[in-house]
């Protein structure tokens, strides 16, 4: 039989695969994606005809997506693993409780300030009593000063005491409406009055909580117009924020005032449920702790040395209403909480304030009339 041959160029148009014939097929293998080669497919075992390159593209391209995935995915690890870890690096051990019974002349009567100076001593503004207690962490009395009335050395409703410097001690006069300093140990100094010769931005009429930043600068939360009063070390005012004009800085009713030393200005906002964050010049930064906090009033961070006052990712807030402290990080996310509504150890009837001195936390427990004390335990990897 006579053998039939084909010619050259009619033979390399013969697929290698399927033994087809395409004018799209050169030397055995398909340049495109084509009709021949979806044909080619349908047959088991044949493999798509395309090039090479197109090939690796495809493969470079589905690398490229796998390991953008892959990024996404170890990201989402990481953000958990960090959280996670944050969670297990604090710890909150009960200690003890003090100033349960009588301190000096009487026990306390809903106290709403307290703060501790750098070597440790505690100051207690013991509203109901109308005095101002100093004491040691064991609760043992240094120093009380107040009792009834307007003159010096005399309160009618001290609400909030700063004492973080370690020579001055203010404290807020509540319906005297003024701000009185004292020294360390409780000696009066002076009275500071708002003046109505004032523009009535640089004013204040009930005073409520007050703060000093690193550079001296007192700030003053007043209710009467529900804002910040910033005062100059000079006693001078100078500016005020927050109130009815400020926008998201808004302020309903500030409750407590936290400096650090990085001179971020937190308020608590009674009303807000919230705390509102400004910088040192009272621009608003930003809100935290809406939707968590209930009433919340007193602040802390970790203690810095000179004094200033570093939240080192860790801001303890006492949530009032919830009848518990509550701890967030510098993102303003909650970390952890501790407490319940109570009369027992661990448990608190409406707190009014923080404090922290080296690795302990100070609750001041004002339905209980008593301070509550916890360690503070970093677990380091």
């Amino acid at each position: 039989m006579r053998r039939t041959e084909k010619h050259p160029q009619e033979a390399r148009n013969e697929c290698n695969s399927c033994g087809d014939e395409c004018a799209l097929v050169v030397n055995g293998v398909c340049r495109k994606t084509t009709v021949h080669e979806y044909k080619c497919n349908l047959s088991a075992g044949h493999k798509q005809h395309l090039p090479q390159r197109q090939n690796f593209l495809l493969i470079k391209t589905s690398h490229r997506r796998i390991l953008k995935n892959m990024k996404k995915v170890l990201l989402i690890l990481l953000l958990a693993a960090l959280e996670a870890a944050a969670q297990s690096q604090m710890q909150v051990v009960f200690r003890g409780i003090i100033l349960d019974d009588s301190v000096g002349t009487a026990p306390l009567s809903q106290p709403l300030g307290m703060d501790i100076d750098p070597d440790g001593n505690l100051y207690i503004a013991d509203t109901g009593r109308n005095r101002i207690v100093k004491c040691d962490q064991r609760g043992h009395l240094r120093r009380e000063a107040g009792g009834f009335g307007f003159d010096k050395q005399q309160f009618d409703r001290p609400v909030d005491v700063w004492a973080g410097n370690g020579l001055d001690v203010f404290v807020v006069d509540y319906n005297n409406q003024r701000l009185e300093r004292y020294d360390k140990d409780l000696n009066y100094i002076s009275s500071y009055y708002s003046d109505e010769l004032q523009e009535e931005s640089q004013q204040f009429g009930y005073p409520a909580a007050v703060g000093l930043s690193a550079n001296g600068e007192i700030f003053l939360a007043d209710h009467e117009f529900n804002r910040v009063l910033r005062i100059d070390s000079f006693g001078q005012p100078k500016s005020s924020f927050g109130d009815f004009n400020w926008g998201e800085g808004r302020l309903s009713r500030p409750a407590k005032i936290f400096i650090t030393a990085h001179r971020e200005i937190f308020v608590s906002d009674s009303t807000a449920d919230a705390m509102v964050e400004f910088d040192d010049y009272g621009n608003f930064v930003r809100r935290l702790g809406e939707g968590i906090l209930r009433d919340p009033a007193g602040m802390a961070g970790l203690r810095a040395e000179g004094g200033g006052q570093r939240t080192d990712g860790f801001l303890f807030v006492a949530d009032r209403g919830n009848h518990r402290v509550v701890c967030f990080n510098r993102e303003g996310e909650k970390i952890f909480e501790f407490g319940k509504r109570g009369r027992a150890p661990e448990q608190f009837l409406f707190p009014a304030d923080v404090a922290v001195a080296g690795q302990r936390l100070f609750v001041l427990d004002t339905g209980n009339n008593r301070v509550q004390i916890f360690d503070l335990k970093l677990e380091k990897e």
